[in-house]
């Protein structure tokens, strides 16, 4: 009984630990960055860590350059020639002809640029869009 009481207690009184409001911290930090799962060719969403906030334009510069994951099964179809990408509102420039990326490398685009609504692709004088990304 006295054992049974003793728990009751403890439990009762949550062992002395008070309420706390929420510790700062820094703010999170990484890029998301979409890649082709080379199974079954799927877009899917990569979190890459990075040191610091990562603006679109960064992320858009991992697609091209991006090298780590081809030994985890993921790739990129953008190609190096299209960088630098720059983000203005819902537009991305891209230095080489838009209609020459194929389909999956614009997916991985338009899911990086994170811009809220639809993207249009601008470059070589050519445009896609407004395309929305499905993932």
């Amino acid at each position: 009984m006295k054992r049974a009481l003793l728990v009751l207690v403890l439990v009762l009184s949550g062992c002395g630990v008070q309420p706390s409001d929420p510790i700062g911290g820094s703010q999170a930090t990484g890029a998301l960055i979409y890649l082709i799962r080379a199974n079954d060719n799927t877009v899917v969403p990569i979190l890459r860590p990075t040191k610091h906030q990562t603006s679109a334009s960064a992320a858009l510069a991992m697609l091209a350059a991006f090298q780590v994951e081809r030994s985890s099964g993921y790739r990129s179809e953008v190609p190096m020639q299209a960088e630098p990408m720059t983000v203005n509102g819902s537009t991305v420039t891209v230095p080489i002809d838009v209609t020459s990326l194929s389909t999956l490398a614009t997916l991985q685009i338009v899911c990086t640029a994170a811009v809220p609504g639809p993207v249009t692709l601008v470059g070589g004088g050519q445009s896609r869009g407004p395309l929305t990304c499905p993932v």
